[in-house]
Formats: structure tokens, sequence, C-alpha cells
């Protein structure tokens, strides 16, 4: 395999596009790959020159694909995530008592102008495997399982994930300092004020949340975005509670309204630039 062109990574859809070279070296003149090899994990693969070359004692073919490949992507430490993107070439008809692979590592690469901005691409490989499918496919000859003989490429890529962080995230720091600055107003005069910011940093956390799902596919584990999210939710509760808590106490026990006030304003402080700052870290 030749690796040419890694384009149209998309997480939302569970997909990316590969564009690659596959040749075939055999001796076998009843055996055509081009019309029995597919790309197992391909959601669609289109096939251009396609060839075959005697001339040098062996059985060469070549063709080109263009796929869009099924990805289940990896996003728990999403924005500074890495993943291994495979292909997966298989013969949809031989099995291993038929048709064996043996991967060409030494010729097999990907191109230098193959380059993907936002990502760096880590490394290559192709290898060949065996795997076993739960069935006979109805063939009589058979007990159970089914064997075929798959080559596996692993493209491993990280993603430069600085910028993406800023520009995906920003609407939930905006939400935060909205909900940090009600504790800086008077809470006997400008309770209603305090209550608008509330209200404003909700419409700005969940405008963020709604763009970020749509970026995003379901995940089953808590992500980094999962932390950034929860966060600036909890800070704009601590906010509105602040405000509810001053207006019952205020003016029964000024002092310790303004000591709570303070301690309630640091804590959310802390809270989420302490545990944001050490999720970010770890992840990247």
């Amino acid at each position: 395999m030749y690796l040419t062109q890694l384009l149209d990574f998309d997480m939302s859809k569970r997909s990316y596009y590969a564009s690659f070279w596959l040749w075939y070296l055999h001796d076998n003149p009843e055996y055509d790959p081009h019309a029995t090899v597919e790309v197992a994990n391909a959601k669609s693969d289109s096939v251009k020159f396609a060839s075959l070359d005697t001339s040098k004692g062996v059985r060469w073919h070549q063709e080109k694909h263009g796929a869009v490949l099924a990805e289940d992507w990896e996003i728990t430490r999403f924005p500074f995530d890495r993943q291994k993107l495979v292909i997966m070439v298989e013969d949809g008809q031989s099995d291993t008592g038929r048709i064996r692979f043996v991967a060409d590592s030494k010729n097999s690469r990907i191109d230098p102008a193959a380059t993907v901005p936002g990502w760096t691409i880590e490394s290559f490989d192709l290898s060949a495997q065996d795997v076993t499918y739960n069935t006979s496919y109805g063939d009589p000859t058979l007990s159970e399982d089914s064997v075929y003989s798959r080559i596996v490429a692993t493209i491993t890529v990280k993603r430069q994930g600085v910028r993406l962080l800023c520009s995906l995230f920003v609407g939930f720091g905006v939400a935060f300092l909205l909900a940090l600055l009600t504790f800086f107003l008077d809470f006997e005069s400008m309770a209603g004020s305090r209550i608008g910011l509330c209200a404003a940093a909700v419409f700005a956390a969940v405008g963020n949340k709604y763009a970020l799902d749509g970026y995003l596919p379901p995940a089953s584990t808590f992500t980094l975005a999962d932390v950034i999210v929860s966060t600036t939710f909890a800070s704009i509760l601590l906010a509105a509670l602040a405000v509810v808590l001053m207006q019952l106490t205020h003016k029964r026990a000024p002092r310790f309204a303004r000591i709570a006030n303070l301690l309630l304003c640091l804590a959310t402080f802390a809270g989420y630039v302490g545990v944001n700052g050490y999720a970010v870290a770890s992840a990247a």
C-alpha cells in the first residue's frame, strides 16, 4: 500500500477519506484480486487504474482506491487526541484455505505530501492477520467458523489541539467569566443584574454545548470535553445559589453574607481553574 491522501476527518459522521495504491504479486493465473478484494471497513470505495503486468515473471496487479472509511474515533482526550486510523483489505470470496496475504511492509508507506492540516502523522504500519467470522456462510464443508486473510494498515495521527481548544470551548470560558462577575456585584442593590448575568452565562454555555455536540460523536466514556462542560454549568449553579443565599442573609447578617460571597467566589474560581487545568494538562 502507498497512501497518497488523508482528507475529510469527520468525527460526527465517524469517517474519513483516504486515497491509496494497492498492489498484489502472485503466480496463480486463476486469481484476480481486482474482482474479489475489498476494503472491508469502507463506507464507499472507488477503484481506478486497475492493471495487470506479467512481463516481469510474476503476475503484478495494481489499482488505486479512493475510499470513505468508517472510523470509531477515540475522543476521551479531545482536542488533544491521538487516533489510530485503520484500513482493512480482505478477499471477499476466498478464505485462508485458498488465499493468504503477506504484507509488503518494505515498500509500503505514506506519501510525504499527504499532510493533514491540524494533525501530525506519527507512524504507518502494514501487517497481515487472520480474522475469524463466527459463521460458515452456508459452506457445507465447514462446521462453524470461517477464517479469512486480511491486510491491516494503521496510520497514527496526533491532533494539534491548542487552537481547537481555544475556538471550540471559548463559549464555556465566557459563560464562566459571566458567572464569576456576579460575585463582584452588590447583592443588595444589584440582585437583578446578578440574576441576569447568570442567565446570560447559561445561554452562552448551552449554545457552545450545541455547537460542540454537532462536532463530536456520542461517547460512552467521560471525556475532557465533558469535564469542561460539567464544571462550567457547576460554576453557573454556584453563582445562582450565591444570589439566593445573599438575598436571604444580607439584611440579618451582612458580615456573614460578605464572607460567604467571597468564599463562594474563591471556591468557584479555584475549582474551575484547578479541575480544568489538571484535565487539560493530563490530556495534552
